[in-house]
């Protein structure tokens, strides 16, 4: 139903007034709708540079990578046989190849025990005393007992005078409350204790600080009834401070490795119980270090293990040869101190040949990235065909509302000018063109990628410069032209931003001007309906007048006849 119409418009007089009032307001928005026409175009164009805007930033992304330095100095590298050997390489470092041979590779030292039946077995065995009965008298006649405590030149001597007739506790006792069993401080040098072996009854005597030092070694000799604890001590070749380690009496093989790689001051070393397979006598205490190389090398002190790894002084380090010069390292992988630049990993014994070379592939994308996405641009601006080569069909775009627009034709020439830009260089490459560029004749760029593999891999440098310029010689890079001549487009001042904010404007006045044009429209037609009611109303009353007079005739005209 149209704006002001009335349903009962014309049913008094029998007029279309309704449909003749319909059609003159329609007549009269002619003008509204010319002007919402215009405000769609004019959002399809802001649309359009939107988009363009998207594509250039594309661009610029582009250009803007291949200015940088960084982009020509990436690496890559080869190895012949990636089973004897891998490697990385850092990028910026001068193209090379070189031989490599591996004849040994770095291994950890280490250790075993002889064999024993099981990991319960003793490694620290407990003494048979044959005192069963814990109040037995042990001596016999007045003695002289002498414990020595601490390291070797540096021993304290604990002399204890013993009684005939004194048991294994009598004697603990005495030890634990001499005079002589004690430091500077009052405090005491060695616990004795009265322990069991099956039936069996020993003392042991262990240190009363833990007993996990060099000072902390306690040795005695002529009384079979009585055990010391055992100090161990490892150390690495590369430590100069060994672990040194208390193995009670009674202590099986699955415990000392439990203590060994427990322990806080561990140099590195891993303690493990392996099965041999070999025989009844197959388990034994293995220890193994942790870092390969000679550095790493163990020493083991009051603890029976024979060399295994690095046995007969046998070397632990790697051996190679770089070119016929031989090297040793401590370690099989991560070594960067050989070949600057390049990290090598030694996995196999044998010969190889490493190539470093300059990796162009990615600057190469960039190249063919930014000429894709400028025809991307000319195709969306001219609203061009586009053919699916995969379907081989052939689909027409959406005509483009800028295809006749003097600003985008004239920002597409001066891309096009930016990237056919010469400048001159200190090599034969001083264009786009030099390395493969081709201009279409439908506007478009194209790219010989044989050139260009082959001037990536013959010149990377000279294409280098091409693109980052040289400072010292004033010479700007094709990177920064393009780079730069973009950003003037995009910049909020640029042709891009200026040709929006215009159509924004002009929008914004079509939608007043609309607005204002539509209220006026309602308000006229508003006051013509209503003068359209009173005509329609004026006219039903004649009509009524003149049925009625009418009427009148017909009466008179029967009554005379």
């Amino acid at each position: 139903m149209a704006t002001g119409s009335i349903t009962t418009l014309g049913l008094g007089s029998g007029l279309e007034l309704q449909s003749i009032l319909d059609q003159l307001k329609e007549v009269d928005k002619t003008q509204i709708t010319r002007k919402e026409n215009t405000k769609t175009s004019l959002q399809k164009e802001i649309d359009a540079y939107n988009s363009v805007n998207a594509k250039l930033f594309a661009m610029k992304s582009d250009a803007l990578s291949l200015s940088l330095e960084s982009d020509f100095l990436k690496n890559t590298v080869t190895v012949t046989d990636e089973e004897i050997a891998s490697a990385t390489v850092n990028d910026g470092i001068s193209a090379a190849s070189f031989s490599l041979e591996v004849t040994q590779k770095a291994r950890y030292n280490s250790w075993q025990t002889v064999g024993v039946e099981s990991p319960d077995a003793l490694i620290s065995k407990e003494p048979e005393t044959g005192i069963t009965d814990l109040g037995a008298p042990v001596t016999t006649q007045a003695e002289s007992m002498e414990i020595l405590y601490g390291a070797a030149g540096n021993q304290q001597s604990i002399n204890i005078s013993l009684d005939s007739g004194l048991s294994l506790a009598d004697i603990a006792d005495a030890i634990n409350t001499s005079d002589a069993n004690e430091k500077a401080g009052g405090q005491s040098l060695v616990i004795a204790s009265v322990q069991k072996n099956g039936d069996q009854y020993y003392l042991r005597l262990s240190a009363a600080d833990g007993g996990n030092s060099a000072d902390s070694q306690i040795s005695i000799s002529g009384f079979d009834y009585i055990k010391t604890d055992s100090i161990i001590s490892i150390s690495r070749a590369d430590d100069e401070e060994p672990m040194f380690l208390s193995i009670p009496p009674g202590t099986t093989y699955e415990e000392t490795a439990e203590l060994i790689n427990s322990a806080s001051d561990n140099p590195g070393v891993k303690a493990m119980i392996v099965d041999t397979g070999v025989g009844t006598d197959s388990y034994r205490l293995t220890l193994t270090s942790k870092t390969s190389g000679e550095d790493h090398r163990i020493s083991i002190q009051n603890l029976p293990m024979t060399e295994v790894n690095g046995a007969n002084e046998e070397s632990l380090n790697s051996h190679f040869t770089i070119d016929g010069i031989s090297y040793q390292r401590q370690t099989n992988d991560a070594i960067t101190d050989v070949v600057s630049g390049a990290t090598l990993n030694l996995k196999k014994i044998g010969e190889s040949s490493v190539s470093i070379q300059k990796n162009t592939d990615t600057v190469k994308e960039t190249i063919l990235s930014l000429v894709s996405k400028f025809n991307d641009l000319v195709n969306e601006i001219k609203g061009t065909t586009k053919t699916d080569e995969t379907e081989n069909t052939t689909t027409e775009t959406e005509e483009n509302p800028l295809s006749e627009s003097y600003t985008a034709k004239s920002m597409l020439t001066k891309l096009k000018t930016l990237m056919s830009t010469s400048m001159n260089t200190s090599s034969k490459y001083g264009s786009l063109a030099d390395i493969g560029l081709e201009i279409n004749r439908d506007g478009t760029m194209g790219f010989d990628e044989d050139l260009l593999d082959q001037t990536l891999a013959s010149n990377p440098d000279a294409v280098a410069a091409l693109f980052i310029g040289d400072t010292d010689a004033g010479i700007t890079g094709m990177g920064d032209i393009i780079n730069d001549g973009i950003t003037a487009m995009v910049d909020r001042s640029g042709i891009v931003s200026t040709e929006i904010s215009e159509a924004e404007t002009r929008m914004e006045r079509l939608n007043k001007d609309i607005l204002k044009a539509t209220e006026l429209l309602d308000k006229r037609y508003q006051t013509m309906t209503n003068d359209f009611v009173r005509l329609d109303s004026f006219v039903r009353q004649i009509n009524s007048e003149s049925s009625y007079m009418q009427s009148m005739i017909d009466s008179f005209n029967k009554t005379t006849e």
